[in-house]
């Protein structure tokens, strides 16, 4: 059994698009990428792959849950 804690937010992207090489082909990344900040294995997923991951799911993980310190999510997220 591993002790690695993957990251829920890259793992729910990776099963809405299919793959995690299909959402790094979604967002211009290497499949390896999608694996390390899968992995959490990147300190930080940068503010353009938060917005890519956002597109790429049609909003259902958003850039503002992925940095919430670069995004403010909206109204009616808050609420």
């Amino acid at each position: 059994m591993s002790d690695t804690t993957l990251n829920p937010d890259i793992s729910a992207a990776i099963e809405f698009v299919g793959s995690q090489q299909k959402l790094a082909d979604a967002i211009g990344v290497s499949q390896q990428t999608i694996s390390k900040l899968l992995l959490g294995q990147r300190s930080k997923i940068s503010a353009e792959i938060a917005v890519g991951i956002h597109q790429a799911t049609g909003g259902a993980i958003p850039k503002w849950r992925l940095r919430p310190e670069l995004f403010e999510a909206p109204v009616s997220e808050i609420a």
